[in-house]
């Protein structure tokens, strides 16, 4: 099974936030749009284990003592890698800074190539030529995406594989303190 960590946001936040992105969706309508289900800010993807009960015991051992705290969006921006990936950034949050590095160290992923940072992914694309790229970036820059929420609990998912999406199946939710 294929499992990640992550965030889940309520139904509500999850609705405001696809009405706050609703023209750039049909301004954009090749993109690969995350279906507002879906949407989730991951902490930490496990990838194919068949550890399930270790993980489970660990993250309520992590969870035992750990604060809830609270997310603010940033801005809407973009990553580069093999695609173009559109998100939504959060200001940083020293507990879940520190709540990552512990969920890493505690599963053997000591090494950190990029510096976590709390987002949610929106959309891919495929890369762009340079003007298409500071247009869109430039497009982005203008929206205005403010989403704030509590965050008092963590899921634990399984992504399954789907026609053309993923679906994620929550294993396990975690409350903090």
């Amino acid at each position: 099974m294929r499992l990640f960590l992550a965030i889940d946001l309520s139904q509500k936040i999850k609705k405001e936030l696809a009405e706050k992105i609703s023209q750039l969706k049909l301004d954009k309508p090749d993109f690969q749009w995350v279906s507002q289900k879906n949407y989730h800010i991951t902490l930490f993807y496990y990838g194919e284990t068949n550890d399930l009960k270790k993980i489970k015991k660990e993250l309520r051992d992590i969870f035992y003592d750990q604060e809830s705290f609270h997310l603010y969006s940033a801005k809407v921006d973009l990553f580069m890698t093999k695609k173009i990936l559109i998100y939504l950034g959060f200001y940083r949050e020293k507990k879940i800074e520190k709540l990552e590095e512990k969920i890493r160290r505690t599963f053997g992923n000591f090494q950190k190539e990029v510096k976590f940072v709390p987002h949610l992914t929106l959309a891919q694309c495929r890369i762009p030529s340079k003007q298409q790229y500071f247009v869109l970036k430039k497009k982005l820059s203008k929206l205005n995406i403010e989403i704030d929420f509590p965050v008092k609990k963590l899921t634990l998912f399984e992504s399954v594989s789907g026609n053309k999406l993923p679906v994620y199946k929550k294993i396990e939710e975690f409350s903090l303190v």
